[in-house]
C-alpha cells in the first residue's frame, strides 16, 4: 500500500511539473480580403514575428471576410479546402508549433483558431461552432457571423467573426444584426471566461462629416476628433451595442476603403474604421490589451487587416 501511495505521489508530482500552464497571450487578426488570393507571405498577418517559438502568441485567432461571395465556390471551399486556409495552416503547423482547435466558415466568412502545441493536451472535447445568417433577413450568409467556443485548462473561450451590413445609411441594420448575433452568441456560448469579437463590422463615421473633412483630419492624424463621430463608439457609449465589451484605444488610420494594390483611399467611399476587435470576460478574468493596429504592408484588398494582442490571466 505504501508503495502504491509513493508511486501515485511521484506520478502527480511529475505531472504537475510537466503540465503546461494556462495560455497567456492571445493574438487576433481580422481582414476583409475582398475575394483576393493570399499575399506572398502571411507570417506578419499571423503574428509570427519571431523565429523563437516561445516569443510568439499562445493562441491565434484568424477571422477573414469575403474570401468569396460566390455560393458555389464557398461550397467547394468547404468541401475541399481553400487557398487561405492552406497558406495559414502551412505557416502555423509546418514546424509543428501550433495545433488547430477549430475552423468554420459561412459563405465568405472564415474563422480559424490555433493553440501552441504545448497547450493542446489541455484542450477539452467541449469545442463547437455555429453560424448566424443575417443577410436577406436571415436567409443569406453574405452577412452574419461564425462563432467558435472551446475550453483550455477548463477556461472557456468564445470567439465571434462577423460581417455586418455595409454603407453609411445602414446603421440601424448594423445594430439589428449585432443584436441578433449577440443573442445567438449568448445562447451558444453562455458565460465565458474570455470573449473576442472581431470582423468587418462596417460601422462608419457620422453622416454629418463630409468626405473632404475626414480626409483632411486623417492626413493630420487627428483620429480622436474623428472617432468622436464613430458610429460604433457612439452607440457603445450609450450601451446600444457591445454593452460590456471593451475596445483598445484606436491610434491607427481608417482601414477602409482603399484602392486595391495601392494602399491609398478610394474616392468611392468616405474613410472609416470598419475593421475592429473587441473583448470582454463574463467571469472577471484579466484581459490586458498589448497591441492594436492595422497592418499597412498588406494592400491587396480594399481593407487593411487589423491585429490585436492580449495578455490573459485567471485573476
Amino acid at each position: 500500500m505504501k508503495l502504491k501511495i509513493l508511486l501515485l505521489f511521484l506520478f502527480v508530482s511529475l505531472y504537475a511539473k510537466e503540465a503546461p500552464e494556462n495560455p497567456r497571450t492571445v493574438y487576433v487578426v481580422t481582414w476583409n480580403v475582398g475575394e483576393e488570393n493570399p499575399p506572398g507571405s502571411v507570417k506578419e498577418l499571423l503574428g509570427q514575428i519571431s523565429s523563437k517559438d516561445e516569443l510568439n502568441p499562445d493562441i491565434i485567432i484568424v477571422g477573414l471576410q469575403e474570401v468569396t461571395m460566390n455560393p458555389i465556390k464557398a461550397l467547394k471551399n468547404k468541401l475541399v479546402g481553400d487557398k487561405w486556409s492552406e497558406d495559414i495552416d502551412d505557416i502555423l503547423k509546418s514546424n509543428n508549433n501550433y495545433a488547430k482547435i477549430y475552423s468554420e466558415s459561412l459563405l465568405g466568412m472564415l474563422l480559424k483558431v490555433y493553440v501552441r502545441i504545448k497547450y493542446k493536451v489541455t484542450l477539452s472535447k467541449e469545442k463547437d461552432a455555429t453560424t448566424v445568417k443575417t443577410g436577406m433577413k436571415g436567409f443569406s450568409g453574405n452577412k452574419g457571423a461564425v462563432i467558435i467556443k472551446f475550453k483550455l485548462n477548463e477556461q472557456s473561450y468564445c470567439v465571434v467573426n462577423s460581417h455586418l451590413p455595409a454603407h453609411d445609411e445602414k446603421l440601424k441594420e448594423r445594430i439589428d444584426d449585432y443584436k441578433t448575433i449577440n443573442r445567438e452568441r449568448g445562447k451558444f456560448c453562455g458565460n465565458s471566461d474570455y470573449v473576442f469579437w472581431l470582423g468587418d463590422l462596417n460601422f462608419r463615421l457620422d453622416e454629418s462629416l463630409k468626405d473632404e473633412k475626414i480626409r483632411e483630419l486623417v492626413k493630420q492624424k487627428k483620429f480622436n476628433e474623428l472617432l468622436q463621430k464613430d458610429q460604433l463608439k457612439v452607440n457603445h457609449e450609450t450601451k446600444e451595442i457591445f454593452g460590456t465589451f471593451n475596445e483598445q484605444e484606436i491610434k491607427f488610420a481608417p482601414t477602409f476603403k482603399l484602392e486595391k494594390g495601392k494602399g491609398e483611399y478610394s474616392k468611392q467611399r468616405r474613410p472609416a474604421w470598419t475593421d475592429r476587435v473587441l473583448y470582454k470576460s463574463d467571469t472577471s478574468k484579466i484581459i490586458k490589451p498589448t497591441l492594436y493596429q492595422s497592418i499597412t504592408s498588406y494592400i491587396q484588398s480594399d481593407h487593411y487587416p487589423v491585429q490585436a494582442q492580449f495578455f490573459i490571466a485567471n485573476k
